[in-house]
């Protein structure tokens, strides 16, 4: 039992650590520019942001009407009925 608790100890101030240090480097990657990073004459309070536009969402092939429709137009041409 107490090897367990050992090793979550050690686990969890290992990640803590990692944490910390891809934080830190994340910031100093920021500050000069960097992918994701800020901008330097970026405003530093509160600012307004316009709203976000919902992303669209990919639809399942069985639920998109596009797919559905372009599936019956190619069975009704495959296999036309015999009436």
């Amino acid at each position: 039992m107490i090897p367990f608790l050992v090793a979550v100890l050690v686990l969890v101030v290992v990640g803590t650590l990692l944490w910390k240090v891809m934080a830190a480097q994340a910031a100093q990657a920021g500050s000069d520019g960097g992918p994701g990073g800020m901008v330097e004459d970026a405003p530093t309070g509160p600012t307004r942001q316009a709203p976000r536009r919902p992303q669209r969402r990919s639809v399942a092939p069985d639920d998109d009407p596009e797919f559905l429709r372009s599936l019956d137009e190619k069975i009704q041409r495959e296999d036309p009925p015999s009436s």
